[in-house]
């Protein structure tokens, strides 16, 4: 257990690096689709097939292009998220009050305007619950990823223990990530502003 604190922190630094990258790319993206409705028709279809395709499945390929270790890891998680934030991204700005965008934009609204002051503020509390529907996705995805190729983290140690017949240290492992998970989604839970 001498290698907790690192493997933890090693783990949590990857995962939220690239869970806010996944979450701001599928962001801008999705709300691309969500104001061209050409590109909304031409990429949703290439989108919805693409985020059934399990990451795992292009393990072959990520490791061809980039090898082993971070870039791989964090290139599994971005596949892991990537998609089902673009797609939930779009959905969450179509959902939004037609009448208000409209209202704003009779008002003189621009669309950079709309967007800061309008679309986003009204976005917030969807957007907070997609970033933690892709933090469980990257939490349980990075356990795997990291038994591809980096010598830290927790699902790299957990492999360890697991050749080593270490199942105690194994169990402890386990409780913390499971008890990480629901901690995290607590607090993204408490950062949603308060209706009514």
């Amino acid at each position: 257990m001498q290698y907790f604190w690192s493997d933890l922190w090693q783990t949590l630094a990857r995962t939220i690096i690239w869970t806010i990258v996944s979450w701001m790319a599928g962001l801008g993206i999705g709300y691309g689709l969500y104001r061209y409705s050409w590109i909304n028709r031409v990429s949703l279809p290439i989108v919805n097939f693409l985020r059934h395709i399990s990451p795992f499945c292009w393990l072959p390929l990520i490791i061809m292009i980039s090898g082993i270790g971070e870039i791989s890891v964090g290139l599994v998680l971005l596949l892991a998220m990537l998609f089902n934030a673009i797609l939930l991204s779009s959905e969450i700005f179509h959902s939004l009050p037609r009448d208000v965008r409209e209202q704003a934009s009779l008002d003189g609204a621009g669309k950079r305007h709309l967007f800061w002051h309008i679309e986003l503020p009204l976005a917030v509390s969807p957007l907070i619950d997609l970033f933690r529907v892709l933090w469980s996705v990257a939490w349980t995805t990075i356990i795997a990823a990291e038994m591809l190729g980096v010598q830290s983290g927790l699902g790299y140690r957990l492999l360890d223990f697991r050749y080593l017949l270490r199942y105690n240290d194994m169990l402890v492992y386990i409780v913390v990530i499971g008890g990480i998970g629901i901690a995290t989604d607590y607090l993204l839970l408490h950062l949603k502003p308060k209706t009514g």
